[in-house]
């Protein structure tokens, strides 16, 4: 028996794009039942997708569907709770630890950094999962308290953290564990069918991470959700495994704890190194997550927070929603590239769902602005290269502090294609520059820096296409555009 037994065609009479809707969601399931007769291990997988392919084709009147962005509306300052305001200098009560679980996520590989980015050295020859670990150490050494951590993996990412943690880790005084997310089946967009029945397609390209969202029906089906509330556990404190400045908060757990607050997220002031990000607004009057591409030209300029993708979940209210069936998440369309055969592109449809847009439906839900010290991604060579920089100190605990006179500013940075990922940033790159001073860096084109370099101000660094640049060892660079190697002969040196 397959998971498709229980599954009958729709009689929705409406089209799509000159089909019926029916006739789509009927194609895909005996597609499904065709190719998957008998693959016991994605029939959890395909269990999920088939609900979430069928709304989204009765949901929406094309294939591809976008969000409007005439109805979308920021968030009003009145409509966050500060930080600040919350923060209770008396002695917070250390038991609330003990109702406390902690998980990291850590979705499709990394195209940007490289696969084994939570493995890269970041700071004093630790990676992401070494300060994750001494964060989580420290603050149940601190406490006496025993806040367990989750890894939430994907099947590509899954083999290398657990391998790692087994070897570093077995005896740490942190409990720990993984959990694999789930992959959808890739849909070719002009077929909409799977992509599996193309020939000659890279296999990593015919599964995909669905989406944050998963973490729900993931903790839910494991087990992994009343195992937790059995052990006490009314809060999840959920960050990504690439924002190393999510460390517990005991300020914000005794507030929502307090105060019956079912979702929290939390937002920070967003900086010239946050374009892209995630923006916390109402879309057709329901608070969601937007992506910041999305808002128009108008609604990008006045926007000033960015998701940082901290949230605390109230536990048994979770479990409530689910099995009341009161979370049905907006579903994000996107469209990729893949090769086939003879080096044709095949246009590929990616659906997924999103954590952040839970809040629209938990009914005591609240934003809070916390200071940009909580959102510290790792997601470009970017974010990598202020983390290895001066301007940030590792200390004992595992924080990452930033150098008191920047007063929270920091440089913005702009790196070409040439610095795209782990290992070409580290050639170019090999010892980060003194940057306590900057204010602003650009650097395109094949471009090498030495070592002890310091820049100061605004420093533009731009190479021709067939030339190359080396940045001499010692030299110090203040409000200067460089375009040829020329120019680097009667520069300061220290």
């Amino acid at each position: 028996m397959t998971v498709f037994s229980s599954i009958t065609e729709f009689e929705y009479k409406g089209t799509f794009e000159g089909i019926r809707k029916d006739d789509i969601v009927s194609q895909m399931i005996k597609a499904l039942q065709k190719h998957f007769p008998s693959i016991c291990d994605k029939n959890y997988e395909l269990s999920l997708f088939l609900p979430i392919f069928q709304r989204y084709i009765l949901e929406n009147s094309s294939i591809s569907h976008e969000l409007d962005s005439d109805k979308i509306r920021l968030l009003n300052i009145s409509e966050f709770t500060e930080f600040e305001d919350i923060r209770d200098n008396d002695i917070l009560d250390h038991a609330l630890l003990s109702r406390l679980a902690t998980l990291k996520l850590n979705g499709k590989t990394d195209s940007v950094i490289g696969k084994e980015s939570p493995l890269f050295e970041v700071k004093n020859g630790k990676c992401s999962l070494d300060i994750i670990l001494q964060q989580t150490q420290n603050l149940n050494t601190s406490f006496n308290c025993d806040v367990p951590l989750i890894f939430m993996t994907s099947p590509e990412t899954e083999p290398q953290i657990s391998n790692f943690l087994k070897e570093s880790y077995t005896r740490s005084k942190v409990e720990w564990k993984t959990i694999v997310h789930s992959s959808f089946p890739a849909i070719d967009k002009d077929t909409l069918l799977p992509a599996v029945f193309q020939k000659n397609v890279c296999e990593e390209n015919l599964w995909y991470p669905c989406g944050s969202g998963n973490l729900i029906d993931t903790l839910y089906f494991s087990g992994e959700l009343d195992n937790l509330i059995f052990q006490g556990k009314e809060v999840l404190f959920v960050s990504n495994m690439d924002n190393l400045g999510a460390i517990v908060d005991l300020n914000i757990l005794s507030y929502m704890i307090t105060n019956e607050i079912d979702y929290l997220v939390e937002v920070v002031e967003r900086t010239a190194n946050d374009s892209n990000t995630g923006v916390l607004a109402t879309y057709e009057s329901k608070l969601r997550l937007v992506d910041y591409k999305c808002l128009s030209r108008e609604s990008a300029r006045k926007c000033r927070t960015v998701n940082t993708n901290n949230i605390w979940i109230n536990l048994p209210k979770l479990k409530n929603l689910i099995e009341s069936d009161g979370l049905n998440l907006p579903i994000c369309s996107s469209e990729t590239k893949t090769i086939i055969h003879n080096s044709q592109l095949m246009a590929i449809l990616q659906l997924q769902t999103h954590l952040g847009d839970c809040i629209g439906f938990f009914s005591n839900s609240q934003v809070i602005k916390v200071p940009r010290n909580r959102f510290l991604p790792l997601a470009t060579c970017e974010d990598l290269f202020l983390l290895k920089s001066n301007l940030y100190d590792l200390d004992t605990s595992g924080s990452l502090n930033l150098y008191p006179l920047r007063f929270e500013l920091l440089p913005s940075i702009k790196l070409g294609d040439e610095f795209a990922n782990y290992e070409t940033f580290m050639i170019g790159i090999p010892d980060i520059p003194n940057i306590l001073e900057l204010d602003h860096l650009t650097v395109m084109g094949n471009v090498f820096f030495g070592r002890k370099i310091i820049l100061r101000g605004i420093v533009v660094i731009i190479c021709d296409e067939d030339d190359v640049i080396t940045i001499p060892d010692g030299s110090i660079l203040e409000n200067v555009i460089v375009r040829n190697k020329s120019q680097l002969e009667n520069i300061d040196k220290f």
